[in-house]
């Protein structure tokens, strides 16, 4: 299977989250996706990632990515790359089912050179 758009309504969605900032609360982060955030991108606080992801979501018209499955909790989760602190980093994001929180699976170095659907 090769990448798709990630559509619009759940980039838009994703944002919305994205602007509250409210980590712990709207945005989850696995203690995976902290552990390798913080050991790839040393003295940098995980707000910082936020306006970095609203503007990627934001300026790409055909941002492509993967979709992936889940187990918990349920939503849509997207698999894709962008550009932190000028390096490429992979990033997974999943939008839960109210729309109003998001947890984020990953955003470090990538492990393998292709998203998972390449």
């Amino acid at each position: 299977m090769a990448q798709q758009e990630i559509p619009q309504a759940w980039r838009k969605s994703v944002c919305a989250v994205l602007k509250s900032g409210r980590t712990g609360c709207e945005i989850l982060w696995t203690k995976d996706a902290v552990t390798r955030y913080g050991g790839d991108f040393l003295s940098v606080f995980q707000n910082d990632l936020y306006p970095v992801l609203i503007q990627h979501f934001k300026d790409s018209q055909n941002l492509t990515g993967c979709s992936v499955t889940m187990d918990k909790p349920s939503g849509i989760t997207y698999e894709f790359y962008f550009h932190f602190k000028t390096k490429k980093t992979y990033g997974k994001v999943l939008l839960h089912t109210d729309r109003k929180k998001i947890t984020i699976f990953s955003a470090h170095l990538p492990l393998k050179p292709k998203l998972s659907c390449d």
